[in-house]
């Protein structure tokens, strides 16, 4: 799950960030749970309470505590956490060098900007983690979560199909892989009892199948009969539409 926290006591601002950050999440095939502040101190309380975050929007200009002692209080508790800001002057760029942040957004935010450095925090977290692991010929292989489109099961085997349209295999089970993949960040779809799909590289879905995008090409899968209701309501739930296919 990626932990977002949202910083700002401009309210309006706040639920834009929150949505844009949540349809970047759904583009990217990533689980998110964000939270909302309109202060420092209180997300300074909650890394006090042991709660931390991968990515915090973070203004700077705010009344109880700005956004640079609010950074100098986090990176007490995480050096590790991406710290983008936000604010309508630039005269704190040397300021922030010492909490050394990812980016820095101008306001009026422009959605274009915020949808690249969002992506670029998304690919700096995937450096360190979310890794696939599998053994073969015992060796231990590890390939990256966002580079699969799909799980397949033939027989004893498990097809690993990548974006670059290449297959890797291995001896197991795909109930196996769903299992552990539960929590994970990344969002993975049962279709079938042979298919586990990357939310990610869905192009279009229906009732009864899913077209992936794999490579330079496309694929269609069934969505077995008796799945058929659980993947609409999953869908629906993700994308938090009131109308479903």
């Amino acid at each position: 799950m990626l932990r977002i926290a949202i910083c700002d006591d401009d309210v309006k601002l706040a639920g834009w960030l929150e949505s844009q950050a949540n349809t970047e999440c759904l583009n990217n095939g990533v689980r998110a749970d964000i939270d909302i502040f309109y202060d420092g101190l209180p997300l300074v309380k909650s890394f006090e309470e042991g709660k931390s975050y991968d990515i915090i929007f973070l203004d700077i200009e705010m009344e109880n505590m700005d956004g640079i002692s609010t950074a100098r209080n986090i990176r007490k508790f995480s050096k590790d956490v991406i710290l983008i800001y936000i604010s309508g002057y630039d005269n704190y760029l040397k300021e922030l060098f010492e909490v050394e942040p990812f980016r820095f957004l101008s306001k009026p935010v422009n959605v274009d900007k915020f949808k690249v450095y969002f992506n670029q925090a998304l690919e700096k977290i995937g450096e360190n983690e979310g890794f696939f692991q599998y053994i073969y010929k015992r060796e231990l292989i590890k390939v990256p979560f966002k580079n699969i489109v799909y799980f397949e099961s033939v027989s004893r085997l498990v097809h690993i199909h990548l974006n670059d349209g290449s297959v890797r295999q291995f001896y197991g089970k795909i109930s196996d892989i769903e299992k552990s993949m539960e929590n994970d960040r990344f969002i993975f779809l049962r279709i079938h009892q042979s298919f586990l799909i990357n939310y990610k590289y869905v192009k279009r879905i229906s009732y009864s199948y899913v077209i992936m995008h794999l490579g330079n090409e496309e694929v269609e899968l069934k969505i077995s009969e008796k799945k058929q209701k659980e993947i609409r309501d999953k869908v629906c739930s993700i994308t938090e539409q009131k109308s479903c296919f």
